[in-house]
């Protein structure tokens, strides 16, 4: 238990850095979000941001939990975090195609790093899961006694 709500702890630390840092987008960032990507406009509250961030990870945090208790197979404790570590490769790759090929190379570095570093939180989380071993309920009740 204690290791979970460290680890839910690095989450939110990461989740407020990545809102700073997308918030720190170039000008012509602004402008744009401003006046023609209206849809965008949470991109530039650091706060609002960070808290989109970290409902997000704690979704997948509270998904795998809820995962990892129902299932006492090994091998069906590694999938699902496989899984969304394979989408979380996807959604990297995506994410630096996006900011390499199109007009959000613009939109400087701070700005890139802030949504590097959300990919690199979902992959520790996944990777959390992955290494943690499961803590089986009645082992906890039987040393106990």
């Amino acid at each position: 238990m204690k290791n979970r709500i460290i680890a839910v702890l690095v989450l939110a630390f990461s989740s407020l850095l990545s809102g700073i840092l997308i918030s720190k987008m170039s000008f012509i960032g602004r402008v744009g979000i401003t006046i023609i990507y209206n849809e965008y406009a949470i991109l530039k509250s650091w706060w609002k941001t960070a808290l989109l961030f970290f409902v997000i990870q704690v979704i997948l945090f509270t998904i795998f939990s809820i995962w990892q208790k129902k299932n006492v197979s090994k091998l069906k404790q590694f999938i699902l975090p496989m899984v969304f570590l394979i989408m979380g490769f996807g959604g990297l790759y995506y994410t630096y195609h996006d900011f390499t090929e199109t007009s959000h190379r613009l939109l400087k570095a701070s700005f890139h790093f802030g949504f590097y570093l959300f990919w690199m939180t979902w992959f520790a989380n996944c990777m959390y899961f992955l290494i943690i071993k499961p803590t089986n309920e009645n082992e906890i009740l039987e040393e106990n006694i």
